[in-house]
């Protein structure tokens, strides 16, 4: 299934770590989209996320329904672990 990268802005502080364990949890249970990997400042209200879904627009469904702000999907082209790079 391709991968897509997901920034999202929120104001800071707004969203709390039981938010993001509540996410983490429905992403591992939905039978669409699968959680892959994420990146949060709660702080500073920024989160990046990689996921896998059919397309772009399953996946920005899924973030409206989780009611979770999206500035932008992007489909990952190249993967990099450590100074590794590969295709995706």
């Amino acid at each position: 299934m391709p991968k897509f990268m997901s920034s999202h802005t929120l104001p800071p502080g707004a969203m709390k770590r039981e938010q993001v364990n509540q996410l983490a949890e429905a992403a591992r249970n939905d039978p669409v989209i699968k959680p892959y990997r994420s990146f949060c400042n709660l702080s500073e209200g920024k989160i990046v996320c990689v996921m896998e879904a059919p397309d772009k627009q399953t996946l920005a469904a899924w973030f409206e329904k989780m009611q979770v702000p999206c500035d932008g999907i992007t489909p990952v082209e190249l993967e990099g672990d450590r100074g590794t790079v590969a295709n995706a």
